[in-house]
């Protein structure tokens, strides 16, 4: 009988930005805190997904559903707060076109508003285009204002507006979806206007 081959080790990412830290969610990150997120309409509703009581055994399950190299989940940690968990990052990554989907999930209400997103965004976007990807995706909802916000204040080129994309959770309407596409190229340039 021939032995199956170990499962690939995970690569644990790690960024650090004034404020905060951003770095792979393992098992060991599932919190009543991170479910208590998922079933509060405040927090799901901007994604248009249904709130629902999850377990915290659920959530430990979770990161194993990213492999950290196509699929990434990235923790967001204040550090001046003990590296307590705010939210996270979905980083979808297609090696062949080097693109990179992204979403975000500020789950702590009280960091709402503190520009956790375009501090935390620019990190991470920093990261992924050295590593090899040459254009990054975000696809908001039309109606999640701050969503948008945070996309064109951070340059984010808005590049197509997909009308009734998705139905709402509800069943009853459909959504418009946004398209911002940012190049590494755009990037650098953003970067060295700002003196970055």
């Amino acid at each position: 009988m021939m032995r199956q081959p170990p499962p690939p080790r995970v690569k644990l990412l790690k960024i650090e930005t004034e404020r905060f830290l951003l770095r792979t969610l393992t098992p060991a990150d599932a919190s009543d805190r991170w479910a208590a997120w998922l079933d509060d309409l405040d927090v799901m509703g901007p994604v248009n997904t249904e709130p629902r009581k999850t377990s915290k055994a659920e959530i430990a399950a979770y990161p194993r559903n990213f492999d950290q190299e196509r699929r990434l989940l990235i923790g967001i940690f204040d550090k001046h707060a003990d590296n307590l968990h705010i939210g996270f990052y979905q980083v979808d990554v297609n090696a062949r076109h080097r693109t990179a989907k992204l979403n975000v999930i500020i789950g702590d209400k009280a960091y709402w508003g503190r520009k956790v997103v375009l501090e935390t965004r620019a990190a991470l976007l920093d990261h992924l285009f050295r590593s090899g990807t040459e254009k990054a995706i975000g696809s908001p909802l039309a109606r999640n204002f701050p969503a948008v916000f945070n996309y064109k204040a951070q340059g984010w080129r808005l590049e197509g507006i997909l009308k009734g994309q998705v139905r709402h959770m509800s069943a009853n309407t459909r959504l418009d979806q946004y398209e911002f596409g940012l190049l590494k190229d755009e990037w650098i340039a953003l970067k060295r206007k700002a003196g970055a």
